[in-house]
């Protein structure tokens, strides 16, 4: 089942999010001033618009904390100005919605949901979790999201099991066969 597209005006958009947080956004606010979309800017401005992102994850994650923040201003940058809506849906106060995209065990990690202007759901994206591990995770942040942007929901998980089967094959063959 879908997010109906009036709930998804239910949701906090990122301007409202730092002033809810008071104090506390300062933090979020700086990791969303920090954050360059570097060599991918010109491929963000790209992005066909509108499209509407809803961000669900669990404000008191560590993950939140860093991966918000680069949503929020990837989303910002994105398409035309104000091409790209952005809403957040903290799991706490959305369970339903949490319950749809969210997968059990992995309430920490931010997801978000990308629908086009007809609502139809074109784009899906996570951090992978080995992606925390790489040196410049915001990279891999921001190309999956852009992905999921474009319609490509699945891409960002093709790689990583790609790579895998390679590794496989390779481990597979026996030695000095090539």
């Amino acid at each position: 089942m879908s997010v109906p597209r009036e709930r998804f005006g239910e949701g906090i958009t990122w301007d409202d999010w730092l002033e809810r947080l008071g104090e506390h956004g300062r933090v979020w606010q700086q990791r969303f001033d920090q954050t360059a979309l570097g060599t991918l800017r010109a491929e963000y401005q790209d992005v066909p618009t509108p499209r509407y992102v809803l961000c669900i994850f669990d404000p008191e994650s560590a993950a939140a904390h860093e991966v918000v923040p680069v949503v929020a201003r990837a989303c910002d940058q994105a398409g035309v100005a104000g091409g790209v809506d952005l809403r957040l849906f903290p799991i706490d106060e959305f369970p339903e919605i949490g319950t749809q995209y969210v997968a059990e065990g992995m309430e920490s990690s931010p997801v978000c949901v990308v629908f086009d202007d007809g609502w139809l759901q074109i784009g899906l994206w996570r951090l992978r979790a080995d992606a925390a591990r790489d040196t410049d995770w915001t990279r891999a942040a921001l190309q999956g999201l852009l992905d999921a942007l474009r319609g490509q929901p699945n891409r960002p998980w093709q790689g990583h099991r790609t790579h895998g089967q390679q590794h496989l094959k390779q481990a597979d063959q026996a030695p000095g066969s090539a």
